[in-house]
């Protein structure tokens, strides 16, 4: 029964569908049905019969032996209609096993840059051995894509089986050939073979043993030997590539800086190809163009500028070349963002950032990147909002777990971000990230004030570092901040200078350094001058700066601004302690302010009690004499006793002298004899009494027990027997004690 026009061109339609959906048995009864009835379409039907060939061409790829004459045959009616496209020529080629020659030849030449048809040749070039034309249509591909990763691989496996059949060849190989393939699939033993092969020039020479050396030490020895011997002679092109990637592998951009200079310009050949064989000259011309290579040599030079150098003007100029030659290559985009990046210029840098994205940086990159540049704007939400999208897509890493540890403790999430930090030291392998992650950490130490964690954390986090490097002098910088926090001048003065002479010392830190000289009274070390008023910051608003105008005030002998300044500082500091300590020292050398010591004393009672150390109290009741409080003053001193027993009467007895001296002042002040003559009792009933206490008990027995002459007497010989010699009163007093004594008592 034959089908009308509208009938066919419903199978049609239903086979498309049943294609589409994989109904094959339908698909077959709907061809056959066409097939039979194909006749009833018209000429006007031209478009429904290219639908037809190439539904049966995707048909006939179902059955297990394919038969791609007759593929070919429909294909040719494509052409002849003049509809002929790239995936009619894709389909029919991938069947590579058994697709001819002059198909490919025809395919390529029309779609000079279509990657799945190279592709499939150079499968069938592997498939027929064709080696060597299998390789150079995959490197004229990748020339064009270098991001076929797929291709890459292809060109690795058919560059290896290639060298092997070379290896196992009777014939002779040249030397040259087997150099590139050994060179391109990084085999060590052929490389070994050819060490010593005369055939080769010398700069091949040198290829061979340069490449052996960086697959065979370690990258510190590499580097020394390009310095001291390879650096000297002429090497070739490839040799130079070869040794600017490996350097690239280990950030070391100062050798990528040695070894590479400016690429030249690169030469595209004309596409005026005639037949095949022109065409295989257009790809190995294209090849060798060096396009590719000029972009790559542009992107390490500008690298080496942002991670070593820091030349701007260089690394934008390799930006703009290199951004000229492929306006979409995603790594020179990211690049560019970087150079934003270094000069703050964040909106232009996440521009360029997000391009890149756009333009095929992998997600990995980008975000990671996007990271650091959240950071640099102290926005630690937006840091872990990457981290959480990084952490979707990928296992957290060293870098990943780090920033969200960093955002953290800057989100003021102290114990999450510890708890972040001590799981990334533990569960990855020792990074560049693992310094950062100690560095955080001890800052955490420091918040908690644990110390001697704080030190075991920077003494890990250094070894990552050059000694004298900016980054270990950052650490040392803040050792030291964290030395005079202790109160330890003498070690904090020691990382001070090894600091400057660094030149490497925190511009914040050198009125501390300057105030450490000062206070123990250590010389300046050359470069570091004096303080003077030149160096007070006008309108403090940071804690850093009333502290460091405090200091420079100490240092320049107003004592009174100084506490008033380190008050300051306290009020604004996230450890007020230390400064209201250091406040109080400098108020007690202001000799005319009693007061403002005593101020600075409640404040810190009231404000941070912990403060309250030996060194604090114990000059509280002086201060409260002094100001004439001795009533208040003789209560301090008491409780300073009761508060510090250990230290008051066991671990450091001279200070009994001290508390039994100012219990006296008080109690003269207060004019309470009682007391008085008690403590006076009290300082001379130590084995070595002074002589200044001596001969006051001597003016007090004279003037109210002036009878007493034994008492009288052993208080002035005690008193002749120091150093300093009586008086001449006082040495006549004591003879003529001595004479009454005989007189009265022994005559």
């Amino acid at each position: 029964m034959e089908l009308t026009r509208e009938e066919v061109l419903k199978h049609i339609t239903a086979a498309e569908e049943a294609y589409t959906q994989r109904l094959h048995h339908q698909l077959e009864s709907h061809i056959v049905v066409i097939q039979e009835n194909f006749d009833a379409l018209g000429a006007q039907d031209q478009e429904v019969c290219i639908r037809f060939y190439r539904l049966y061409m995707r048909f006939l790829t179902l059955f297990e032996a394919v038969d791609v004459a007759t593929m070919q045959t429909y294909l040719e009616a494509l052409e002849n209609e003049g509809v002929v496209e790239a995936s009619d020529y894709e389909l029919i080629c991938s069947f590579y096993h058994k697709c001819p020659q002059e198909l490919y030849e025809k395919a390529l030449m029309a779609y000079s840059y279509n990657e799945t048809l190279h592709l499939h040749y150079a499968l069938k070039l592997k498939h027929e051995q064709r080696y060597d034309e299998a390789v150079q249509v995959l490197k004229y591909v990748l020339e064009c894509y270098p991001g076929a990763t797929e291709l890459r691989f292809l060109l690795w496996e058919i560059e290896q089986e290639y060298l092997d059949e070379l290896c196992h060849t009777e014939q002779e190989v040249d030397a040259t050939a087997l150099l590139d393939l050994a060179s391109a699939t990084h085999n060590t033993s052929v490389l070994k073979g050819l060490e010593l092969d005369p055939r080769l020039s010398k700069a091949e020479g040198y290829h061979v043993q340069i490449q052996l050396a960086i697959w065979q030490n370690r990258s510190v020895a590499v580097r020394d030997q390009w310095r001291a011997e390879w650096k000297f002679v002429e090497l070739a092109t490839k040799t130079r590539n070869l040794l600017a990637d490996y350097a690239k592998a280990f950030m070391m951009y100062d050798m990528v800086a040695e070894v590479l200079s400016f690429p030249e310009a690169p030469e595209f050949p004309a596409e005026d190809f005639n037949d095949f064989s022109d065409y295989s000259a257009y790809m190995q011309a294209l090849t060798h163009a060096g396009w590719q290579r000029a972009q790559h040599h542009y992107l390490l030079i500008g690298k080496s500028c942002y991670f070593y150098s820091k030349d701007l003007k260089k690394m934008a100029y390799c930006l703009q070349q290199g951004l000229e030659l492929h306006p979409k290559n995603p790594l020179l985009l990211e690049l560019k963002g970087k150079f934003f990046f270094f000069q703050a210029e964040y909106p232009q840098a996440a521009e360029a950032f997000n391009e890149a994205f756009r333009q095929g940086l992998s997600a990995t990159d980008y975000l990671q990147t996007l990271m650091d540049l959240n950071d640099r704007v102290n926005d630690p939400k937006g840091i872990l909002h990457v981290v959480n999208q990084f952490h979707q897509r990928h296992f957290p890493n060293a870098k990943s777990t780090c920033f969200r540890g960093i955002a953290l403790l800057k989100m003021g999430l102290v114990a999450e971000a510890l708890s972040v930090f001590n799981e990334g030291i533990e569960d990855y392998q020792q990074s560049a990230f693992h310094a950062w992650m100690y560095y955080w950490r001890a800052v955490i130490h420091r918040k908690n004030k644990n110390y001697e964690l704080f030190f075991q954390d920077i003494e890990r986090e250094v070894q990552f570092y050059e000694l004298g490097s900016s980054d270990y002098c950052n650490s040392m910088n803040l050792s030291m901040e964290v030395l005079f926090e202790m109160g330890d001048y003498e070690k904090c003065y020691q990382y001070a200078c090894y600091c400057h002479e660094q030149g490497r010392l925190d511009p914040e830190l050198y009125p501390v350094f300057q105030w450490l000289c000062f206070y123990d009274f250590k010389e300046n070390p050359e470069g570091l001058r004096p303080a003077s008023e030149g160096d007070l910051v006008p309108d403090p608003e940071t804690y850093i700066d009333y502290r460091n105008n405090g200091l420079v005030y100490w240092i320049i002998g107003n004592e009174t601004a100084a506490a008033k300044s380190l008050v300051a500082a306290a009020q604004n500091s996230p450890d007020a302690s230390v400064y209201y300590k250091l406040a109080f020292s400098a108020s007690r050398e202001a000799l005319d302010d009693h007061q403002l010591s005593l101020d600075i004393y409640e404040e810190i009672k009231a404000q941070v009690p912990e403060a309250r150390i030996w060194e604090v109290d114990h000059p509280y009741p002086a201060l409260l004499s002094a100001a004439t409080h001795h009533k208040q003053a003789t209560e301090a001193c008491l409780n300073l006793i009761a508060s510090y027993p250990y230290r008051a009467f066991f671990d450091y007895p001279r200070d009994i002298n001290y508390l039994a001296q100012a219990l006296k002042k008080s109690a003269q002040g207060a004019e309470n004899m009682t007391d008085f003559i008690r403590y006076s009792a009290m300082l001379l009933s130590t084995e070595n009494p002074e002589e200044n206490h001596l001969k006051e008990q001597h003016q007090m027995v004279k003037d109210f027990y002036k009878d007493e002459l034994f008492l009288r007497h052993n208080l002035l010989e005690a008193a002749s027997r120091f150093e300093q010699p009586l008086e001449a009163v006082e040495a006549q007093d004591l003879a003529h004690l001595k004479s009454r004594l005989i007189a009265t008592y022994f005559s």
